[in-house]
């Protein structure tokens, strides 16, 4: 009967230290020690290590009983205010999606450079003397011309060589370039934990880490625009029921009091006549054509001027880009929208830092920047000229 087969050890050994279990042993009272007294305990038992039969130490260094040398294992002193064992911290859904989408990120920029770096590999001498090769194999390359002169020999070589040149300077800006940093210190981290050992790969990447990338990103699109539509219908709900309607968002909005914006709402029709007093421009917001009445109306913004002949191009921009808004149903938003546009003459760009752009146009593109403050949600709207986005 053949015996077990000896495959090649495929994981990493370590001893293993075995404590001996050893009953402590009654000793009789001394004439010192009265009667009743507890006597004192054996000396605690001593630990054996037990090699593995596969690891190459094994022979060497245990003595010829079979018995390793004793390792006593440090002590650990308890940390005060912490005896017992901390429970495990639940981890969000949001973090755990996190985590992933950053380290599928970093696998990805890895794939990339680990491209670049073979890509490099033919650089030398293939690509850089790639000019010769009419020249050393003129029958082999039959359909390659030869230089028509030296200089024109030399212009090819100098044309190669720069272009390798520029290949290394890429690779090394990409290497130590901030996009790579958290990758860097990801790694480091992961060698820090696993006591100065790396784990080995492969030798071949397993999955296309760019096209699960592009996945993760698209259920996450997916995910967002869900949880948009959900917080729409919570929205349109919430203001379907306020009490007061719409006139009660315009009267919160008065209410807040913004420095160079009137707001009041219009005695002929159902309409909010909004007036920015600094940039000299007033709107008309009042519910869109083919609104009926019921639910919740989107709302569309006009220039008071547009009755009269003279209306500016700040103005109609303006108002583009108001009828422009995602969230036209919801009053309040645009409300503060058309409040971000009281300082229009005085607020630079945010990519260009420029009031005015090299068409003599005002930034009248508005994005909004979530904030956190006092753990309620609060909306700052960004300046862009047309051509800056």
């Amino acid at each position: 009967m053949a015996g077990p087969s000896k495959s090649p050890n495929r994981f990493p050994s370590v001893s293993v230290v075995v404590p001996k279990m050893e009953m402590p042993l009654k000793q009789p009272p001394t004439p010192s020690q009265p009667k009743g007294t507890v006597p004192k305990a054996a000396a605690p038992p001593q630990t054996q290590a037990i090699p593995p039969h596969n690891h190459p130490s094994a022979v060497a260094t245990a003595p010829p009983n079979g018995m390793a040398t004793p390792i006593s294992a440090p002590q650990v002193a308890p940390q005060p205010g912490n005896m017992s064992a901390p429970a495990d911290t639940p981890i969000s859904e949001t973090a755990l999606r996190d985590s992933e989408m950053q380290l599928v990120s970093s696998l990805a920029k890895l794939q990339k450079l680990e491209t670049s770096i073979h890509q490099l590999r033919d650089l030398l001498p293939d690509r850089l003397l790639d000019p010769l090769l009419p020249i050393l194999n003129p029958r082999v390359l039959k359909e390659r011309a030869l230089p028509k002169s030296p200089q024109a020999l030399l212009q090819q070589l100098s044309q190669t060589a720069r272009a390798g040149v520029a290949e290394v300077n890429d690779l090394g800006a990409t290497w130590r370039g901030d996009e790579m940093k958290p990758v860097w210190d990801r790694v480091q981290g992961n060698i820090r934990e696993n006591g100065g050992q790396l784990l080995q790969p492969t030798g071949m990447w397993e999955r296309d880490y760019n096209v699960l990338l592009e996945e993760l990103e698209a259920e996450e699109k997916e995910r967002r625009e869900q949880q948009a539509r959900e917080e729409e219908e919570a929205e349109r709900s919430r203001i379907q029921t306020m009490e007061g309607g719409w006139k009660a968002v315009v009267d919160a909005f008065v209410q807040r009091r913004t420095p160079g914006v009137k707001a009041l709402v219009s005695q002929e029709r159902t309409a909010v006549e909004v007036v920015l007093v600094k940039a000299g421009m007033a709107f008309s917001v009042r519910p869109a054509d083919g609104s009926d009445g019921s639910g919740v109306p989107d709302w569309e913004v006009e220039s008071k001027s547009k009755s009269q002949p003279a209306v500016t191009k700040l103005e109609s921009a303006v108002a583009d880009c108001l009828n422009a808004c995602p969230r036209r149903w919801d009053l309040a938003y645009l409300l503060d929208l058309i409040s971000s546009y009281s300082d229009i003459k005085q607020r630079p760009c945010v990519k260009c830092g420029q009031v005015m752009d090299q068409s003599a146009r005002l930034p009248t593109i508005r994005q909004p920047q979530q904030t956190q403050s006092d753990g309620q949600t609060n909306t700052a709207w960004e300046a862009y000229h047309p051509n800056c986005i």
